[in-house]
């Protein structure tokens, strides 16, 4: 019986835990929301925003930059990840730092801090939101990145496309809604 309960609530617990996280309001960092009276801009789209690839949880996908804001003393990039319905933003800083044990040996003083997010498109209409911080190397315009925050918020499709972010909380109703049910 013991046995039993161990290999049937064993899991159901986990996953009951994994969607407290999803539900819980998550807070997009302030450097990563565009005010509304930013101006988006592309010339020179590369260079201000050079990432073309993620490589997240062992999956490496490719990113386009679609713009950027000039916000204060810094650049928040647009991206968006076509093959997986991922958008977000990020910001490189100018200061070079070590490399992950996980990068090439090509990228050893040509690192720098990156920090970023974006939403997942889901089936249904809510997207799943992660936090990332990592490096960006420049000598393959990779960034290794890591998820630092999660959760989920009502959100797909051209809203998605073009959400800026905000300051306050978000939650998606519609998961909490089918993931109770």
């Amino acid at each position: 019986m013991i046995v039993w309960m161990a290999v049937g609530l064993g899991p159901f617990l986990l996953q009951l835990r994994s969607f407290a996280t999803f539900v819980k309001p998550h807070k997009i960092s302030e450097q990563l929301v565009a005010p509304a009276n930013a101006k988006e801009e592309t010339v020179d789209l590369h260079k201000f925003c050079p990432v073309k690839e993620w490589l997240v949880a062992g999956a490496r996908c490719n990113t386009k930059s679609t713009h950027y804001y000039r916000i204060n003393n810094r650049i928040l990039c647009r991206t968006t990840a076509p093959q997986y319905n991922a958008h977000g933003m990020y910001i490189l800083e100018n200061t070079t730092v070590e490399p992950y044990n996980a990068t090439y040996a090509s990228c050893s003083g040509q690192t720098t801090h990156f920090h970023g997010n974006f939403y997942h498109g889901s089936i249904g209409y809510f997207a799943i939101y992660a936090e990332t911080q990592g490096i960006f190397c420049s000598s393959d315009n990779t960034a290794y990145i890591a998820v630092s925050g999660r959760g989920t918020y009502d959100i797909n499709g051209q809203r998605l496309a073009h959400d800026r972010g905000e300051y306050g909380y978000r939650k998606s109703y519609w998961y909490i809604f089918t993931g109770t049910t």
